[in-house]
């Protein structure tokens, strides 16, 4: 069946052009409204490029009762999305030595680690608490708590001064925040279609070549609904605005565990968590991902000379590329 491969590569350059077109629109907001970049980029952005993980998971459940790709799917795409701005820091460090970082994208990476970090005591043990009577694990009531946070955090004005990078008039820049709001739901509302459409793709991709649903939902799935997050974050790096592009990937990855709360709720033959040895090395190398991003960060908020060398950037951005192929490996052999 080769003409799968067309259709699921088409799908992906249209929601890399609505990424694209997302990110530009999230970053005129940023510049033309008094919204705080933690509200911009770890709420809404975080939220609209994590619809295809929203749709692709709910798709998987409902329509296709198939758990092992939504807890492949989400784990795949947070371990991806925290990648992201290891590429990030490897390709553009020259851009972001430059940029500044808030306080509130340091508590938003502190909560994505202790979030990940229970992910992986519950694995390492095989907790399987499931709530009496409403079939809900004790994981999902966490996550929801810890989202709760995120907002609280979120709302607070970031302490930094964001760097303007519009030196030109354009057809964004020229419109106002109602028409630049109205375009940002269309362009989310498109990325819904396209996520549905992926999702059956990769569905059809496990059968037809016989794939585990688990690693078809982490690799294909996964790396697919992460596309939005990874073209926002180069974007919004391109544009001078690495604060939100740490807020959005962060944001990212909590959204997602939330997710897995909702596909949690109306998966009713049994619990959506499901551990095995390809989900500890992913979630294992997320942590150790996330502590070098920290490092990274506590480095660039004390204004360090190694905080602001991009050669710092360079090195650390392929330590955390290269782990993920590591990783990638060690999930196959």
């Amino acid at each position: 069946m080769w003409w799968i491969w067309p259709i699921y590569i088409a799908l992906l350059i249209l929601m890399t052009f609505l990424s694209i077109v997302i990110a530009r629109f999230v970053d005129a907001l940023d510049k033309k409204s008094n919204i705080s970049g933690g509200l911009l980029g770890g709420i809404l952005l975080a939220g609209v490029t994590s619809l295809p993980e929203l749709i692709t998971s709910l798709s998987a459940i409902l329509l296709l009762s198939n758990a092992d790709m939504t807890f492949g799917n989400i784990v795949g795409s947070n371990f991806f999305d925290v990648v992201i701005i290891g590429a990030c820091m490897l390709c553009m460090f020259f851009i972001i030595k430059k940029c500044g970082l808030s306080k509130n994208t340091g508590i938003l990476m502190i909560l994505t680690f202790v979030a990940t970090a229970i992910i992986l005591v519950f694995n390492v043990f095989n907790l399987n608490w499931v709530i009496p009577g409403v079939n809900i694990h004790a994981l999902s009531l966490i996550f929801v708590g810890l989202y709760v946070f995120v907002i609280i955090f979120s709302r607070k004005q970031d302490d930094i001064q964001q760097v303007e990078e519009l030196k030109k008039e354009t057809r964004i820049s020229k419109m106002s925040v109602k028409q630049i709001a109205l375009w940002f739901v269309l362009c989310a509302i498109f990325l819904i279609a396209v996520s549905v459409g992926i999702t059956y793709a990769t569905d059809f991709i496990a059968e037809t070549y016989n794939i585990g649903s688990s690693v078809a939902g982490a690799v294909f799935l996964g790396v697919a609904t992460s596309l939005p997050e990874v073209i926002t974050c180069f974007e919004l790096v391109r544009l001078k605005n690495y604060n939100m592009a740490v807020n959005d990937i962060y944001g990212s990855v909590m959204f997602n565990l939330l997710i897995l709360t909702i596909a949690d709720i109306f998966y009713f033959k049994g619990t959506i968590f499901s551990f095995n040895i390809q989900t500890l090395y992913m979630i294992s190398f997320m942590l150790g991902v996330i502590v070098l991003s920290y490092i990274a960060y506590l480095l660039k908020r004390k204004n360090t000379k190694l905080g602001n060398s991009g050669a710092f950037y360079l090195v650390t951005g392929g330590v955390i590329t290269i782990s993920y192929f590591l990783c990638m490996i060690l999930c196959v052999v």
